[in-house]
């Protein structure tokens, strides 16, 4: 066989694995969307205090796994529990006036209690007065009449004079007896406004009393607001993890002070992650949610993993930028956006354990397979 035999022959062979490549590639690209704008997400939860004060002790290394509510920052608490002894004694002190206040109104009661019975004894008097009075009114009033009798008697000569003089004393004393008796009514009346009046005074005390035992209960519920939160304000200077992951990224140190809301760390959680792929906005016509996806993780060759579509953002990636473009402005320059797309993974893959939030990947969407 000849060169130009030779030449001729593989000539074709390269045409033809050219033309067999190009149609694979074809048909895979008329299959999948593929993009290398991608790379492993997950979230990253920060660490920060909700009170201030000097790190006391840190309960962790760097890069360390912690679970949910493990202790990761003491806080020096000594002004802390100050404030909660100061809360537990203003309590103390306002519950004892709020007793104070309450023995006040059962005093006050008890007083008004025997007032009334006071008003009520002396409202008796009144009414036996009452009737003495009119009991020596009818004496009185017969020893009148008897005497007048007997005066005309004794003009005619019809009645010895001793027995005009016992009728006339008997007049008088009769008077005497109505005249005590309308003194004794007086006497009782005045006995009921006088305990009427103290009743009311005492009705006057209880109600201020009561008034008292309102701004006590009020004062003692603030009392326990604030003890409460002296509490809880001291629960804080534990710092817990808000997660399960791994603690990264430590900008502390033991005896620096520290300010509410202060970045601390940052745990990092590796229990639930995701790709985010960013695809250009031509990409997205046969796209759907629950479309079969590959991811190839750059930092473990040619291992892959598996996961689906999860969802679409609300808007593309330069929307979300801090200087978002402007195409009014007169220079405008068509650019392809790009809209990140969540891709969920399968966690069952032996891959998933070693992920990091960060890694650059590469995806191929399936548009075929759901």
């Amino acid at each position: 066989m000849n060169t130009k035999t030779l030449i001729r022959v593989g000539g074709v062979i390269i045409l033809v694995a050219a033309l067999f490549f190009g149609y694979t590639e074809f048909r895979y690209l008329q299959r999948y969307e593929t993009t290398d704008d991608a790379q492993i997400d997950g979230d990253v939860d920060p660490v920060t205090p909700k009170v201030g004060g000097y790190i006391k002790a840190i309960r962790f290394k760097d890069n360390q796994s912690v679970k949910e509510g493990d202790t990761l920052f003491v806080i020096d608490d000594a002004d802390y529990r100050i404030r909660v002894a100061q809360a537990e004694a203003a309590l103390q002190s306002a519950q004892a006036a709020a007793g104070v206040s309450r023995t006040n109104v059962s005093v006050a009661a008890a007083t008004i209690q025997s007032s009334q019975a006071g008003v009520q004894t002396a409202r008796n008097q009144v009414a036996a007065a009452q009737a003495n009075v009119v009991a020596a009114q009818a004496r009185a009033r017969r020893a009148n009449q008897d005497f007048e009798r007997y005066q005309r008697l004794l003009a005619e000569k019809t009645v010895p004079q001793q027995q005009f003089d016992a009728i006339q004393a008997e007049r008088d004393a009769a008077q005497a007896q109505l005249q005590a008796a309308q003194a004794q009514l007086q006497t009782a009346q005045s006995q009921v406004n006088a305990a009427s009046s103290q009743t009311g005074v005492t009705s006057s005390q209880r109600r201020t009393t009561e008034s008292q035992i309102s701004v006590a209960q009020a004062t003692v519920k603030q009392r326990q607001t604030e003890l409460d939160l002296a509490k809880l304000q001291l629960s804080y200077t534990i710092v817990r993890a808000p997660a399960t992951g791994v603690v990264s990224k430590r900008s502390v140190q033991v005896g620096q002070l520290i300010q509410p809301g202060q970045a601390l760390c940052s745990v990092v959680g590796n229990s639930n992650l995701w790709v985010t792929a960013n695809f250009k906005e031509t990409q997205l016509n046969q796209m759907q949610i629950g479309q079969v996806v590959t991811i190839d993780v750059d930092a473990f060759g040619d291992q892959k993993l598996t996961g689906h579509v999860g969802s679409f953002a609300g808007a593309t990636g330069a929307k979300f930028s801090l200087l978002p473009p402007d195409n009014a402005t007169g220079n405008y320059v068509k650019v392809v956006q790009r809209v990140p797309v969540r891709i969920e993974l399968d966690k069952n893959s032996p891959l998933y354990a070693k992920l990091r939030p960060g890694l650059s990947a590469n995806v191929a969407v399936d548009l075929q397979g759901k």
